[in-house]
């Protein structure tokens, strides 16, 4: 409570400030600045404490044979009056203020991009779909608490996004890049064994658990078990013949499955309609 009130206090005293510098500004600006005069055919600058006759103020016939032409030479911009220039002041400022502020922007950008610790959990994370930052960190040998902010700070920027699927916070470039099912199944691709048996299903449509658990040297009860995850989340579907389940990838799944297994990965089985 302290803090907002310390915060509100010198919120307010800052709001002061500028309503001060504005109102002096204009008063400064009204001090220096000429008055005007009215002539036969128009208005004519005049300075403080000068008079019509003094500046020249006459008839048509007096005006007309005055130089009235383009300037006799460049001025520049400390030349001018200075109610000039104090009228040009806010757009000077304003203008410099924007400048240095993009400035700073692009170089904090490419201090940023050009981290190659950043750039390495970034391709690592592109490459490795649905990753944890612990395997992230021992993969590619950091810390893992460097691993955590850096995935932070792309999280902060845009460039992933984080999933809760089970009991781990899965990680994927941005969120436009892969679908809700496709997380799902990257992160299934993650394990071992269920990347093993799905890759079983897709060279052998129809497999059953006893020639799977055979095929892959994993206990029958276990097959099982990845089999009822499976089943549940619609990445497999089964058909019965006789007593035996049939085990087939579904159809919604086979192309996330392409797609998301490494580009050399060969599917006969699955490529077969």
């Amino acid at each position: 409570m302290a803090g907002k009130r310390g915060a509100l206090r010198l919120a307010a005293v800052a709001m002061v400030l500028i309503v001060a510098c504005v109102l002096a500004y204009f008063l400064l600006l009204e001090i220096v600045r000429p008055h005007t005069a009215a002539g036969n055919g128009g208005y004519v600058v005049v300075p403080h404490n000068s008079s019509a006759n003094e500046v020249g103020i006459g008839t048509p016939e007096q005006m007309a044979g005055a130089d009235t032409g383009g300037a006799d030479s460049a001025v520049s911009f400390f030349q001018l009056p200075l109610w000039i220039q104090l009228y040009a002041l806010p757009g000077i400022l304003i203008g410099a203020i924007a400048s240095f502020g993009a400035a700073v922007f692009v170089v904090r950008r490419t201090r940023k991009s050009n981290n190659p610790n950043k750039r390495e959990v970034f391709t690592y994370i592109t490459d490795n779909p649905g990753c944890t930052a612990p395997e992230l960190a021992r993969d590619e040998y950091m810390n893992i608490g460097t691993v955590r902010y850096y995935v932070q700070c792309l999280e902060a920027e845009g460039r992933i996004v984080l999933r809760k699927i089970g009991k781990f916070n899965r990680i994927f470039v941005n969120s436009h890049t892969y679908d809700d099912r496709e997380k799902l199944i990257a992160s299934y691709l993650r394990s071992d064994s269920s990347r093993q048996i799905l890759s079983a299903l897709m060279d052998t449509p129809g497999i059953t658990n006893q020639r799977l658990s055979d095929k892959l040297g994993i206990e029958k009860s276990l097959v099982y078990r990845y089999m009822q995850k499976l089943l549940d989340d619609g990445i497999v579907t089964f058909e019965w013949e006789g007593n035996n389940k049939l085990y087939y990838i579904s159809q919604g799944a086979k192309e996330p499955l392409i797609k998301l297994m490494p580009r050399n990965y060969q599917c006969p089985g699955l490529m077969k309609e």
